[in-house]
């Protein structure tokens, strides 16, 4: 028996990857390369408007990915935690305003009077249960998205698939969902197991590469084009796939060698090492007999 998706694998831009260029210079060039998805960022929207980001989207034809990022509650309490709970919020309703089917979700690290992880992920549980009918309400599904155990002290107390499934496991999947990032989570064993576990409770994908060394002082910013660094792509994405996730598939980039590059030449290498190192072994695979 032949197995043969009806789906493609599609391409959506992060706009993380295209970073120093304005958004509206960013649609237009991912337009002109045949890309039909994007991945937005809260302040890039807010620099042109609601508005002119919706003019933009319908004149490029692009739809929106994700938008990114709100959060960072679980080292928060008081004042701090309300602001941020109203952050979600606000960026909630920036992500039904462009039609963005998610909002990431980061959780926050570790606040310097209490480093337990069990009590960060009980704190986090009690902000993701508040702003949950929020993202019912708003029909954008919030998206926890892992982080590499490098900043469990800094960005995000969780660090793996297993643990984003613990942290949401009391919220419909439908409102809480997870974002897997393969550059944060690929270091883990049980990728695999875990992503078919997480099922339909997928709600996005990222991918990029990596290679040591990595940065100083931000780590953060060694993410590589996909196929220059040492990330089994094409197996991490057939996990995704099998696991049930079908829609684009977005780029993310951090790296300040790439951002020095002119915009048609990050989108170009974009497009090529996308094609070349996730798409078309994917889309090769599919057609295999099962």
């Amino acid at each position: 028996m032949t197995h043969v998706r009806n789906e493609t694998v599609e391409l959506s831009l992060n706009q993380a990857t295209t970073r120093p260029y304005p958004l509206t210079e960013t649609a237009e060039a991912a337009m002109q390369a045949g890309i039909r998805h994007i991945g937005l960022w809260i302040e890039p929207v807010e620099e042109i408007g609601i508005v002119r980001t919706r003019r933009l989207l319908a004149d490029t034809g692009l739809s929106v990915s994700s938008v990114c990022r709100a959060g960072f509650l679980a080292d928060k309490g008081g004042a701090d935690l309300r602001a941020a709970l109203e952050g979600v919020k606000r960026a909630l309703e920036l992500s039904r305003e462009v039609g963005s089917p998610m909002l990431t979700l980061i959780a926050g690290g570790l606040p310097a009077h209490d480093r337990s992880i069990q009590h960060a992920e009980v704190r986090l549980r009690a902000a993701i249960e508040e702003v949950e009918p929020y993202a019912r309400d708003a029909g954008v599904r919030l998206a926890l998205e892992p982080l590499h155990p490098l900043f469990v002290g800094t960005r995000s107390i969780v660090t793996t698939i297993a643990q984003a499934l613990r942290v949401t496991a009391d919220f419909p999947a439908d409102t809480v969902g997870l974002l897997i990032d393969a550059y944060a989570t690929s270091w883990d064993s049980r990728f695999h197991d875990d992503v078919l576990a997480a099922g339909p409770r997928i709600a996005g994908y990222q991918v990029s590469d990596f290679a040591l060394p990595l940065p100083v002082p931000e780590n953060m910013n060694g993410r590589l084009f996909p196929g220059d660094g040492e990330i089994d792509l094409a197996a991490l994405t057939a996990s995704i796939r099998h696991a049930g996730y079908s829609g684009p598939i977005e780029v993310e980039i951090f790296n300040e060698d790439i951002w020095k590059l002119p915009l048609e030449t990050i989108i170009k290498r974009t497009v090529s090492s996308f094609n070349r190192y996730v798409g078309e072994p994917l889309n090769e695979s599919e057609r295999q007999p099962a």
